[in-house]
């Protein structure tokens, strides 16, 4: 049951470890079992005035794209350890959620993805995304003992916070008689 744990706090820590205030695209979930795939949506906001006509995501060494998903108005493909999209159009002050596929093959860390929004007028701006790496996913019965055992201990917490209300309420009636 440690392993489960170990996930647990290595997700949190890689939440908070990732610097939200520069990363204007965002992945969502964040995070990645090593030796595992996962789906991983990209939102992304056209932060400027002109309209966004393009946008990619490449990867670093230990993940690996396998899929683009498809998006209305927007042409998707993968190329080695890149994903990208064109054809479409995001007007500014809008935004478009790009998903992909992702394995991950490193050691449990937070990798940097490269973010790439195209405009109409030639700009191109640059978004490092974070990507938090964690142990691998344990069965999903030492899952399952983990998730009781936090149930169990919320259920102990709200019957320790109701005894005490009520020993304080019981207190607070004698103190009055």
């Amino acid at each position: 049951m440690r392993r489960p744990v170990v996930v647990g706090l290595a997700a949190v820590i890689g939440l908070i470890a990732a610097d939200t205030t520069t990363a204007h695209v965002i992945a969502t979930p964040a995070f990645l079992p090593s030796k595992s795939s996962a789906s991983i949506v990209l939102s992304v906001p056209n932060e400027r005035d002109d309209p966004m006509t393009g946008f990619s995501v490449t990867t670093t060494d230990g993940l690996e794209i396998h899929h683009a998903d498809a998006v209305e108005g927007w042409t998707g493909q993968v190329g080695g350890l890149t994903a990208s999209w064109t054809g479409g159009s995001l007007a500014p002050d809008a935004e478009v959620s790009f998903g992909v596929t992702l394995k991950a093959d490193a050691d449990p860390g937070v990798l940097q993805l490269q973010a790439e929004q195209s405009y109409d007028d030639g700009a191109v701006v640059r978004w490092p995304v974070s990507i938090t790496v964690t142990p691998p996913a344990e069965s999903s019965s030492q899952s399952l003992a983990l998730a009781a055992v936090v149930a169990l201990l919320g259920v102990l917490t709200v019957v320790a916070v109701a005894m005490l209300a009520w020993r304080r309420r019981s207190a607070k009636t004698l103190q009055e008689k």
